[in-house]
């Protein structure tokens, strides 16, 4: 009777902060730190099934005091038959009717009752130092060990390893190579540790979160949030719509429209500008590690804007500003459309991997099957601080999902990487068209009419082509020869890039590649040479000095044609490339080169550089 009385009590208590809201004052419904005792009982709140706040009996078994980002933590056990469970972290414990803290850390595989909790002086700082972090018991505790340590044992004395109680990470929407896909790339941002399963890929990383393959969606029928109060089940939101990516956690406190959770930080990015929405829960899962909460994630409502050792702080009623994102594939083979739309949360380092998840999956989705094929990609990309950059170009390889991502990965990074401007990313659009055929075609021969031309004059090519497991096709290719009179290379050639072989998806670096950062003043000008950049599938011709008729050393005097034609081509040896092109089908590869001679225009004598080689010398008396 009496546990029913003081459990009535503590829900009284937080309807009265719901209501009334509450202060930093001398007289908070708060219990310092320093007025708990090991021995004292109180209960926690949380929500177990459904969306319906429970409570559960806890005993303080110990104060501790520590050298990490948070100085104190407190040691409880859960009472009542409970056990802890992933999900739980941010759930509040209520000391005599007055909030003490969150619930923040656990132990793996070991008793569950027992967990960590943050004093609630050290969430509402929301203040947060990497340091080396152990925690000596100063009154209570366990007798068999010195304290609790979040890193490597000290060398002396019986430890305590400590992690954050694990946050659940549920992706819907995504097929299992793009889950897998975006699971590496933020192992990899330091953003998520996996678990350390048995025969695991990931020895050695603690299981701070908990990551699902997949995560329950519900129906599609209008979804209402539930009030939420201290206990409620909350999700962080990195990614909405068609597809997305969720945290699970407890609320621990809400003063009017803001709010506290986790008791400890979730990506510890400081401040930030994620969404937050309620969530439902399924069902506890019973695991060695640790159990586990299932939910659903439930429609956003605020937004974090703190992200902290401490926990999580953010507002009700304000949603985040996110990067909508819309992809259309089409798999010609079959005639087959798909279109997706979903939002991703504008944090640069996460931004390009979260696009290029849902990029994947769209591929994947509508081809039914991983494997070659040939891309055409349009995409475009939008910012308040760029202006609109538009893209198309043509990819292929034997992983075709992977090849169609190259260039807009490297330019979704160079974008969120610039250090010159915030480019607030608004839009992402993406326009995929994919053949089942390795359109990709060789150069391995071209013809020339002749080896000596007139100034400017139009010759064509014929270039032999050998496409993947073809016959040699021939193509025309009109060029127009240099004014300048002299000896020239003639460069045929195609595609830049180089695909990268073997299994895609692994690490994002193998999406695309980050070498083209030239110098630049502004983020325009470095988008400049990709708005120029040579497509794949283009034919190009390109005119250069040949090698050993480059201008001598010139006395002061310089012939008027020798400034025009060769100055920028001597200094700093800089070349201006001067490209013909043309459009092909194929993705072409390969290069040929040939020397021609322009020759002079009747009338007109050889600029008198052209004469002499590189070593040479021109007399004054020349000039």
């Amino acid at each position: 009777m009496k546990d029913r009385i003081g459990l009535q009590k503590a829900i009284l208590v937080v309807l009265f902060l719901l209501v009334f809201g509450t202060q930093v004052t001398a007289n908070d419904p708060f219990l310092p730190l320093s007025a708990l005792h090991p021995g004292m009982t109180g209960h926690g709140f949380t929500v177990f099934t459904g969306t319906k706040v429970e409570a559960f009996p806890v005993e303080i078994v110990g104060i501790m005091e520590g050298s990490g980002s948070v100085a104190h933590l407190i040691l409880i056990k859960i009472t009542g038959g409970q056990t802890l469970a992933a999900g739980m972290s941010g759930s509040p414990i209520f000391v005599g009717g007055k909030l003490v803290g969150a619930i923040g850390y656990g132990f793996q595989n070991a008793d569950h009752r027992y967990a960590i909790v943050t004093p609630i002086e050290e969430m509402l700082t929301l203040w947060s130092r990497k340091e080396p972090e152990t925690y000596d018991f100063i009154e209570g505790g366990l007798p068999e060990f010195e304290g609790l340590t979040f890193g490597e044992e000290p060398a002396d004395g019986n430890w305590l390893r400590a992690f954050p109680v694990a946050t659940p990470l549920f992706l819907s929407g995504y097929g299992p190579r793009a889950g897998h896909y975006l699971l590496d790339v933020l192992a990899q941002k330091g953003t998520f540790t996996l678990s350390q399963g048995r025969g695991g890929a990931y020895p050695g990383l603690s299981p701070t979160f908990l990551p699902l393959a997949t995560a329950v969606k519900k129906a599609d029928t209008p979804v209402v949030n539930p009030s939420l109060q201290p206990g409620s089940a909350i999700t962080i939101s990195l990614v909405e719509g068609d597809y997305t990516v969720t945290a699970l956690g407890t609320l621990t406190w809400l003063d009017g429209q803001k709010f506290l959770g986790f008791g400890h930080s979730f990506l510890n990015r400081g401040r930030v500008d994620f969404g937050v929405g309620g969530a439902e829960i399924l069902h506890v899962i019973d695991n060695q590690d640790l159990p586990f909460k299932l939910g659903a994630a439930l429609p956003c409502v605020g937004r974090i804007t703190q992200d902290r050792g401490a926990g999580v702080a953010g507002e009700l009623g304000v949603l985040p500003r996110m990067v909508e994102v819309t992809t259309e594939v089409t798999d010609e083979e079959s005639g087959l459309v798909r279109n997706y739309t979903f939002a991703v949360v504008n944090e640069e380092d996460l931004l390009p991997g979260l696009v290029l998840a849902g990029v994947i999956d769209t591929i994947d989705r509508t081809l039914d099957r991983i494997g070659p094929g040939t891309a055409n990609v349009y995409f475009e990309l939008n910012g308040d601080n760029f202006p609109l950059f538009q893209r198309e170009n043509l990819f292929c390889g034997p992983d075709v999902a992977a090849a169609a991502l190259q260039e807009l990965g490297e330019i979704l990074r160079v974008i969120t990487g610039n250090e010159y401007v915030h480019p607030e990313l608004t839009n992402v659009n993406v326009q995929v068209k994919i053949k089942p055929e390795q359109l990709k075609a060789k150069i391995v021969q071209v013809d020339l009419p002749k080896q000596e031309f007139a100034p400017g004059e139009k010759a064509t090519l014929t270039v032999h082509l050998l496409p993947f497991r073809g016959e040699v096709v021939q193509t025309a290719f009109e060029v127009q020869l240099p004014t300048t009179p002299g000896q020239w290379l003639l460069v045929v050639y195609g595609n830049e890039y180089s695909y990268v072989p073997g299994e895609q998806g692994n690490n994002e670096e193998e999406l695309y590649n980050t070498e083209l950062y030239q110098s630049a003043s502004s983020l325009e000008e470095r988008l400049a040479d990709y708005r120029t950049r040579l497509q794949n599938n283009q034919l190009v011709a390109e005119f250069l000095p040949a090698e050993g008729v480059r201008p001598p050393e010139l006395p002061e005097t310089r012939d008027a044609e020798w400034v025009e034609a060769g100055e920028e081509a001597a200094e700093d040896d800089v070349i201006t490339h001067d490209y013909q092109t043309m459009n092909t089908p194929y993705l072409i590869i390969g290069e040929k080169q040939f020397n021609v001679e322009v020759l002079p225009a009747p009338g007109k004598e050889t600029p008198v550089w052209l004469r002499y080689e590189a070593e040479g010398s021109i007399k004054n008396n020349e000039l």
